[in-house]
Formats: structure tokens, C-alpha cells, sequence
């Protein structure tokens, strides 16, 4: 009886100290720690209720495109505005690979990250055109430039230098010299001559370079690999 009695005094205070612990939003003064509060439950259960039970704008629209995107369902981010609506359907389009709704994305930032990820993926470097932010939009050209091993979309990229460095990236990937013509600036040019004369071990293709001071330390470099292959 003993043992019965004192088993159901400590499962009594394990259940206080529980509830304290565990606290309901609701008892919570301080509307800000509050609304934090809310925000977690509705996380945890998805429940749209406990966001719309948030007072402040700031966290109820985080909290309603959280729960559209766990839901998989655009009409609760529509329910909201501005970027957390437009940070809603971007994921959701992510997640669905529906290209399309990227197209109803209104802030430049999600629709530049939306068009830019299905850009990307889909290694289809024609849409990249729609970025707004050009240093996104080289970015993306020049990410998918890398990813087919194709010089086309460097020929896109507004920034002279990004613009070399990626032609410069696929001349020495493809060993193909004669990409180093295409680039802009001439240090960059002529470095793209070296690297690929250095990897092929033929000290003619120094010749494309046009700074006197890196042709020659180009068939330098070359020399050392062949005499060091000679020797091994």
C-alpha cells in the first residue's frame, strides 16, 4: 500500500513539473515570447490556427508560407503577401518542379532564386535571361556553362571578367586552346594558353599568348614537365 502510495505521489509531481515545463502559449504574457511560442507549436503540429493566433505580421506570414510548404499548398501561401508569400511558392515550385509557378512569384529576390534553381537543374541556360540581379544571373550561366562543359552561356555573362573566367574554365576543361581567342582581357587569355600547354605537355600552344613574359614562362613550365617525364 506503501510502495502504491508513493508510486502516485511521484507520478503526481512528474505530471506538475511536466505541465509547468511545458507551458501553454496562451498563459504566456509577454507577446512577443508568445507569439515565439505559437510559432514553434505550429511548426509542430501544422496547424494553421496557432499562426493565425500570432499577433505580430512579422512572424504570422513566416509562419502561415512554413505551414503552406509543409502542406504542399499554394492557396495558404496566397493567403499571405509580400516575401513570405513569394518565399512560399518558391518552394513549393521547387519542390513540385513546376517551372511555371515561378511566374507568379511578385518580389525580384524569390523570383530571381526560382527561375535561377529550375535554371540550374534543368541546365537550361536560356532562362537565365529572366534574372533580374545581374550578378545572379551571371552566376547562373556560368554555373550551367560548367555543368554541360559548353562555352555558350559564358558568351551571355555581362561582367568582362566572370565572362573570361568561365571561358576560361571550359578552355582548360575540354583542353581546347582555341576557346582562350574568346576571352576578353589578355593576362586571362593568355594564362588559359599556359594552362592548357602545361596539361597537353606542348609547349607550341605558348605561342597564343601575347605577353612576352607569360609565353615564355610557359614553355619554361612545359620544358620542366617533359624533362621531368624524360627523367622518370
Amino acid at each position: 500500500m506503501k510502495k502504491l502510495i508513493y508510486l502516485l505521489l511521484v507520478l503526481g509531481i512528474a505530471l506538475i513539473v511536466g505541465c509547468s515545463l511545458k507551458k501553454p502559449c496562451e498563459s504566456i504574457a509577454d507577446p512577443a515570447t508568445k507569439d515565439d511560442c505559437l510559432f514553434e507549436r505550429a511548426l509542430e503540429s501544422g496547424s494553421l490556427n496557432d499562426c493565425n493566433s500570432i499577433q505580430s505580421d512579422s512572424v504570422k506570414n513566416p509562419c502561415i508560407a512554413e505551414i503552406g510548404i509543409m502542406k504542399e499548398d499554394q492557396s495558404i501561401c496566397d493567403s499571405i503577401d509580400g516575401m513570405s508569400r513569394d518565399y512560399c511558392i518558391t518552394k513549393i515550385a521547387m519542390s513540385a518542379k513546376d517551372f511555371s509557378r515561378c511566374n507568379q512569384v511578385s518580389t525580384t529576390y524569390w523570383s530571381d532564386i526560382c527561375v535561377k534553381e529550375f535554371a540550374v537543374s534543368d541546365n537550361n541556360f536560356t532562362r537565365c535571361a529572366k534574372i533580374s540581379n545581374l550578378f545572379e544571373k551571371d552566376e547562373c550561366y556560368n554555373a550551367i556553362a560548367q555543368n554541360i562543359a559548353k562555352v555558350e552561356p559564358c558568351f551571355y555573362i555581362y561582367n568582362e571578367t566572370n565572362h573570361d573566367l568561365c571561358v576560361r574554365r571550359i578552355a582548360v576543361a575540354t583542353l581546347n586552346e582555341s576557346l582562350c581567342e574568346e576571352t576578353k582581357t589578355v593576362v586571362i587569355g593568355d594564362i588559359c594558353y599556359q594552362k592548357i600547354a602545361q596539361l597537353k605537355k606542348n609547349e607550341s600552344i605558348c605561342d597564343g599568348a601575347s605577353y612576352w613574359d607569360i609565353k615564355n614562362a610557359c614553355k619554361a613550365a612545359v620544358r620542366s614537365i617533359l624533362n621531368k617525364t624524360e627523367q622518370d
